[in-house]
């Protein structure tokens, strides 16, 4: 089951807390069935079908504790189409009141046995009614709304203040006036706003607030019709620049509603990522409680997936250790040779070098080719269907493992300029720091016979490539990281081609996305 939207927000102005309950409790309840809106005022269940072949139950239970009172509502969407994939979306809304106010939580998962599914983003319309009802609705240093904020040229400063400011808590989508007519750019900008509402806030820039935010901000601006994501990431220098993700005006103008998917999804897929607060803990007992055919197939997953953490704590440590014995012999030569403030200096990394962590594997591919250019070539396109990696809840793991893989792919470059003569395996099998593990379950140089022998799956291993490599622009590549053992069909892999002994004497990433692109007997 994968989280794929979370909202939280409070109502710090909401003196009447019983009315806040109560008008959350019928938003939920009209939510949920309109055509007849439930009684939510006792706890209780309800089961009913809503559509062709989907049930949703709902359940309803309140909490009265000392200091906090509250309740929980949850709304899980079954399919029983036949043949189909069968999916189960579950909406929880959970709002609790102490002496702060008011404090909403909304969640949106789905549980589905169809990896390759694609799905559509966005907040449940539960999520607008809440937003309508009175008063201030704000996530610590952030406006939440449904609407997108038109911005004047005067008000950019205030916008700049907002964009650098450490207090704010939700990402900021501008788009801006195109320099040339025929973009419905406003009409992208209400659709963002409507489907990312409650996990971020977008404003629009026509011509002469565009001027102004790109002679406040330069590089870092967004401009001409192009669209910008500013995540809570740094916005000091432009070394910043790569983390907030900008979409140019013909991208948009060729593909608005894909643009419009893309970034809504990027928004929910950070929302995910939020500590949902100690208040709400008062509900728990308000959970249902699985059953015990759900906890054996959770508790034999989870047994699983805690030895293959294991194993990779251990591989981590190993480099570890290994990194930390080479830093050692490192310090000691240079206090031998009198520089001993070489080491003590290098404590803060340039703002041009490669960041030491990334949110998720997307990052690490911008990051990659961002600042590792020189000894590996990431041609755009090599990331394939990375949605569901990057909302996985593995995502931040997944996508630092891919930034170790690929910087060490990096380091090889260098070893093999400075006169190493062996291949990956056999540098990452030395133990040199950087490194990655030189084991079958993390990486392979060649497929196994019954994947060369089948044709079909063979061709999904061409990925194009440096003409000066392969005149014809493609190249079979059997080489890869295997960035995870763990996470099925959704696991991550690299596929690379060796040309460091070749005209373009780097590595070629060709591949960087899930195993079931890439099919073998085990997936």
């Amino acid at each position: 089951m994968a989280t794929i939207y979370r909202a939280l927000w409070d109502e710090p102005d909401a003196d009447d807390i019983a009315e806040v309950l109560r008008r959350a409790a019928r938003c939920f309840g009209t939510w949920a069935r309109p055509e007849a809106p439930l009684d939510l005022e006792a706890d209780g269940e309800w089961a009913f079908t809503i559509g062709p072949g989907v049930m949703r139950a709902v359940t309803y239970r309140q909490v009265h504790r000392e200091g906090v009172r509250g309740f929980q509502a949850t709304a899980r969407d079954e399919s029983e189409g036949a043949g189909g994939p069968r999916n189960t979306w579950t909406t929880t809304l959970s709002v609790v009141g102490d002496d702060g106010g008011a404090h909403v939580w909304v969640e949106n998962t789905l549980e589905t046995d169809d990896v390759l599914q694609r799905v559509k983003v966005g907040r449940p319309r539960l999520v607008s009614e809440l937003l309508a009802g009175p008063g201030k609705h704000v996530f610590g240093g952030s406006a939440v709304r449904e609407e997108a904020t038109s911005v004047s040229a005067d008000v950019v400063p205030a916008l700049v203040d907002v964009l650098r400011s450490p207090e704010r808590t939700l990402p900021i989508i501008a788009f801006t006036e195109p320099s040339v007519g025929g973009t419905p750019w406003l009409d992208y900008a209400r659709r963002v706003a409507t489907r990312a509402a409650g996990v971020a806030t977008v404003v629009t820039l026509d011509r002469a607030a565009t001027q102004a935010i790109r002679a406040a901000l330069g590089d870092l601006a967004v401009w001409g019709g192009a669209v910008r994501t500013y995540t809570l990431a740094p916005l000091k220098s432009p070394a910043d620049g790569w983390r907030h993700r900008f979409f140019v005006a013909q991208r948009l103008a060729d593909d608005g509603p894909g643009v419009v998917d893309r970034l809504v999804f990027s928004a929910a897929q950070l929302s995910t990522r939020r500590r949902v607060p100690a208040l709400f803990a008062a509900l728990t007992d308000a959970r249902p409680v699985i059953d015990a055919e759900q906890f054996a197939a959770a508790e034999e997953q989870w047994l699983f997936d805690l030895e293959l953490e294991r194993e990779e704590r251990r591989e981590v440590e190993k480099q570890l250790s290994k990194a930390l014995g080479h830093l050692d012999r490192v310090a000691r030569a240079l206090e031998r040779e009198g520089r001993s403030d070489i080491y003590w200096g290098a404590h803060d990394a340039p703002a041009d070098d490669l960041p030491e962590d990334v949110q998720d594997v997307s990052e690490a591919v911008l990051a990659a080719r961002t600042y590792l250019a020189e000894w590996l070539e990431v041609p755009d396109g090599v990331e394939r269907e990375l949605d569901g990696i990057d909302s996985a809840p593995n995502a931040y793991a997944w996508g630092n493992s891919t930034l170790r893989g690929l910087r060490a792919l990096a380091e090889y470059v260098k070893a093999r300029r400075i006169g190493f003569g062996g291949g990956f395996w056999e540098w990452c099998e030395r133990g040199d720091p950087g490194a990655w593990p030189a084991t079958t379950k993390k990486l392979a140089m060649r497929e196994s016979e019954s994947v060369a022998n089948n044709s079909r799956w063979a061709k999904a291993r061409e990925f194009p490539i440096d003409t000066r490599v392969s005149p014809d622009g493609l190249q079979y590549m059997e080489s890869h990281l295997k960035i995870s053992e763990g996470g099925g069909d959704l696991a991550p892999r690299v596929y690379f081609h060796d040309d460091t002994a070749g005209p373009t004497g780097k590595v070629h990433i060709g591949f960087v996305g899930p195993h079931y692109l890439v099919p073998n007997t085990k997936s």
